[in-house]
């Protein structure tokens, strides 16, 4: 019986770490993707010709992600724009549009 209540306090701890930390993770990705959602309105936008942009997905980690989005022109075809954040001074870092031919590929980098 004592062994038991340890073993469920054990999951009840392991529970609340791992929700804490999915918590924090979605935390540096909506901070990062509300930069850089910021900074491609302002850079493809204007006042009388406004874009939408969604979030397509996130590569790297909390020090420097990595995020792809997609702007939606009005009256324009849509394309992919990569945002490199800063994740110590939250600033974003680069922004480069992708063509269609362009594809956003993660390389395995293979030990000796």
């Amino acid at each position: 019986m004592k062994n038991r209540h340890i073993s469920i306090s054990s999951a009840v701890l392991f529970t609340a770490l791992s929700i804490s930390a999915g918590q924090a993770s979605a935390d540096y990705v909506s901070r990062a993707s509300a930069l850089c959602k910021s900074e491609i309105q302002h850079k493809y936008g204007s006042a009388d010709q406004a874009v939408r942009v969604k979030f397509k997905a996130a590569m790297g980690n909390q020090v420097s992600p990595r995020l792809l989005m997609q702007v939606l022109p009005r009256n324009a075809d849509s394309f992919k724009v990569s945002c490199d954040v800063d994740g110590r001074a939250w600033e974003v870092v680069s922004l480069q549009a992708k063509t269609q031919g362009d594809e956003l590929r993660v390389a395995k980098v293979q030990q000796p």
